[in-house]
């Protein structure tokens, strides 16, 4: 029976100038909640940043020892997880308040459907990470003791789950964060239809048509991730992700904005 780890206990990264990267470090583990000790160990001054999880600390680089490279053997980058897009939107701006520069929080549909996250490097080029926790690593946290195999064992599991539907109830299943965004303007997929109201799941690229809609149908529109800006009525208003409107029938509207990998969750209500 294989040892299972409970969690990582610590990181140790070597740096070049340990006061500039205190300084730097200081900002960044005081937004992301960490706290700070420091002392020697083997007549070496160490930093200890830790919170309840884990220690990320920082010792001396040796003398002339060559400078980081993320594409040499050795760490490339790390990557701390927090609770969800909102979060990651709440430490990219707080980092930028406390001057650290940050790339823009966005989707990254290419390492997965809901992947959100904001990037930055630390003084010696260390490539550090932000992302919002996942349905996979949801997935994979509740459900570990169905896990079988060592190999693939995620997708084992989902092939299982599909095996598992009665046929004969033709269910109609599916995931709403799956697939990626379009090249251009929007996918649209019919998730269901009940008598004269339709549920449709639209992903959006970074390149609206713009087009304008006049529907004979009632329209109630949640985005589920990314943002967006929609001309309606002739007034522009900007969504987030969890915003949600009504838009009754023959309401002028179109897209002006939206962000690669938007999700919409859209209820049509026909005319009887």
């Amino acid at each position: 029976m294989p040892v299972e780890v409970i969690g990582i206990d610590h990181v140790f990264v070597a740096v070049r100038d340990m006061e500039r990267s205190e300084e730097f470090y200081d900002r960044v583990m005081g937004v992301l909640g960490f706290r700070k000790g420091q002392g020697p160990l083997a007549g070496d001054p160490h930093f200890f940043y830790h919170n309840r999880q884990f220690v990320y600390s920082l010792r001396p680089a040796g003398e002339g020892t060559p400078d980081h490279d993320p594409y040499a053997p050795g760490l490339h980058h790390l990557c701390f997880r927090v609770a969800d897009e909102e979060a990651v939107d709440r430490a990219a701006s707080k980092l930028a308040e406390a001057g650290v520069e940050a790339t823009e929080p966005r989707y990254y549909p290419e390492y997965g459907p809901d992947y959100y996250a904001t990037f930055f490097e630390d003084p010696d080029g260390i490539r550090l990470e932000i992302v919002g926790d996942s349905a996979g690593r949801k997935l994979v946290r509740e459900r570990w003791d169905e896990l079988e195999g060592f190999v693939d064992p995620v997708q084992r599991l989902l092939a299982r789950d599909a095996q598992r539907a009665p046929a004969a109830l033709d269910l109609k299943r599916g995931n709403l964060f799956s697939g990626a965004a379009p090249a251009r303007g929007e996918a649209f997929e019919e998730l269901a239809k009940l008598r004269n109201v339709a549920l449709e799941r639209i992903v959006s690229s970074a390149t609206p048509a713009l087009d304008l809609y006049d529907q004979a149908q009632d329209e109630w529109v949640v985005l589920l991730r990314g943002g967006a800006k929609l001309e309606i009525a002739g007034e522009t208003l900007e969504l987030r992700t969890g915003d949600y409107l009504l838009l009754p029938a023959h309401t002028p509207h179109r897209v002006l904005e939206t962000e690669a990998g938007s999700l919409w969750l859209a209820v049509h209500v026909h005319p009887e």
